[in-house]
């Protein structure tokens, strides 16, 4: 289902794109041609085979309104698409369309399509994460001197440097980008498991096909991961701390965005950025609002996720086809924490003026201290050269 015109404002269109009808239809199709040309590689059915069903994966044009409709019918898309497969390759090779989706099943080609929608807004992330940090550790050792008031219980504490707070924000972005990549890297996996996930129409030979899939379609290969997801769920738990980061951060950036304050914008006013439908004077911090949304609804669908686990036996019924409506959603949180730390990346405004009359207004009298800057920069030597 196409995401509502309320969410969209808030999505990032390359993520969408990735979780587009059509991605996914194609991700599903990927599945099965590699699935072919893997079985035929071990020498499970011939290699004219895998060329007849890659061929016909490549070419099929399926109607994705139809695919839903009937999908309705099974609380699967596979099942009409692996039935449109097989009767498009058996058009031109009976022997061959008996090849379609051999020892596979349906949690096997939506599992692996979804971790391929997956994939491209991971590795964005992974991008975008990295260019923040660097971006926001060099203006953290700008400001290493410049005092600003600390706030705890959102009332005046003691100076503290304003490179001190922003370094902090770049730290924990490193430390998620850090504990992103690593779940990704086995998280992020093929799922081949068949019927009941242990691979039993392909034999000794499943190990080696689902391997062979895994390299042609650059995932992790794992073992069947049908029942016990937790790979999966800590990759997309550690997406969610993004957003989470990334929240807090929106979280600091307006606050001290209001007029009272006025210490930090996430970026100079801009002509036609930030309006108000009935106030010409408003400039509002919308990158803010698209971070603290996203904050806001990733908790919520985290506990979807961790609620679908607890599966019966060798695949959910409900819990299963949950998380699989739910998976675009994070990504769709993660897009939007990441238009907010692209903006602030480019266009964080700091107003020392204001920071020090705030201080001598209603700070006590204290000695900021540098030191703490760099400690907090510490670990992030790499994306200071």
């Amino acid at each position: 289902m196409a995401a509502s015109l309320p969410a969209r404002i808030l999505a990032r269109p390359a993520f969408e794109n990735a979780f587009a009808a059509r991605a996914f239809v194609r991700a599903m199709l990927e599945f099965e041609a590699a699935l072919a040309h893997a079985q035929a590689a071990e020498g499970l059915f011939p290699g004219d085979h895998a060329r007849s069903i890659a061929e016909a994966c490549a070419t099929i044009a399926l109607d994705e309104e139809e695919l839903v409709a009937e999908g309705r019918r099974h609380a699967s898309l596979a099942v009409p698409l692996v039935a449109a497969l097989r009767e498009r390759v058996a058009a031109s090779s009976p022997a061959a369309a008996r090849d379609v989706h051999r020892g596979a099943t349906s949690q096997d080609v939506l599992d692996t399509a979804t971790a391929l929608c997956l994939r491209p807004c991971l590795d964005e992330a992974d991008r975008a994460l990295e260019a923040a940090v660097r971006a926001l550790a060099l203006r953290a050792r700008e400001h290493r001197e410049t005092p600003m008031l600390g706030r705890t219980l959102l009332q005046p504490a003691l100076a503290i440097p304003a490179g001190l707070k922003i370094a902090r924000w770049a730290a924990a972005l490193a430390a998620d980008r850090e504990r992103l990549a690593e779940a990704q890297s086995v998280g992020l996996a093929v799922q081949l498991g068949g019927p009941v996930g242990a691979l039993e129409a392909l034999g000794a030979k499943g190990p080696a096909v689902r391997h062979r899939m895994a390299l042609a379609l650059g995932l992790a290969d794992a073992a069947p991961w049908h029942a016990h997801r937790n790979a999966w769920i800590d990759l997309l738990d550690r997406a969610g701390l993004v957003v989470l980061t990334a929240g807090k951060i929106a979280r600091d950036v307006s606050l001290l965005a209001q007029a009272e304050v006025g210490e930090m914008r996430e970026a100079p006013p801009r002509p036609g950025v930030g309006g108000s439908s009935s106030m010409p004077h408003k400039r509002n911090p919308v990158a803010c609002a698209q971070a603290l949304a996203a904050a806001t609804r990733i908790p919520g669908l985290l506990a979807t996720l961790h609620a679908a686990a607890a599966g019966e036996h060798e695949r959910a019924l409900g819990g299963w086809q949950a998380e699989l409506a739910v998976v675009p959603e994070i990504a769709a949180a993660l897009g939007g924490a990441l238009d907010f730390l692209e903006t602030i990346a480019g266009s964080l405004v700091v107003d020392a003026q204001r920071m020090r009359a705030n201080l001598e207004r209603f700070g006590e009298p204290s000695t900021v201290h540098p030191e703490a800057v760099d400690e907090a920069l510490a670990g992030l030597a790499a994306y200071l050269t």
